[in-house]
């Protein structure tokens, strides 16, 4: 379920399978940015299962390049058989499109994610083939991206039955 309460763009959205992942841009509503991620999330079939507590413990920042490959990833790769081999050639017109989903939130973002390799800091590789990840949706493997600026929260999320 694909959702977009403010002006993301319809092509940047449509790079993401609706079947397997969550994608929002919403305004801020909350002081706190883990409240609006729960708000925009609350509801989805998958993401209800969502606690805030293990969201606000397993989110670790990542840089904005790290972001724009966790995107790819989320877009396009799968959480049990690895990244798509095209994550890892050059793609003008896809990056573009991943940049324009994480220009929605706004110049100041900043990026986290549960994905397990952003324990290494400015070393994570987010298309590695093996990887931890610290699971927030329940029954599924879920990998998530959270774009937060004073204005705007984006959620990317990807979930997969095991």
């Amino acid at each position: 379920m694909t959702e977009s309460r403010t002006d993301l763009p319809a092509r940047a959205r449509a790079r993401f399978d609706e079947r397997q992942s969550f994608v929002a841009l919403t305004a801020r509503g909350e002081p706190d940015w883990h409240d609006t991620v729960m708000d925009t999330i609350r509801g989805h079939p998958v993401l209800r299962h969502v606690d805030s507590g293990e969201l606000r413990d397993s989110l670790l920042g990542i840089s904005d390049a790290q972001a724009l490959e966790l995107a790819g990833l989320i877009s396009v790769g799968s959480l049990l058989y690895g990244p798509h081999p095209s994550l890892r050639v050059p793609n003008a017109e896809r990056d573009i499109g991943l940049r324009e989903v994480l220009g929605g939130v706004g110049d100041s973002a900043r990026f986290f994610t549960n994905h397990g390799h952003a324990e290494d800091g400015a070393e994570a590789d987010f298309l590695a083939s093996s990887y931890h990840a610290n699971v927030l949706a329940g029954l599924t493997i879920d990998i998530c991206l959270i774009g937060v600026s004073d204005e705007k929260v984006l959620v990317l999320w990807r979930f997969e039955d095991d």
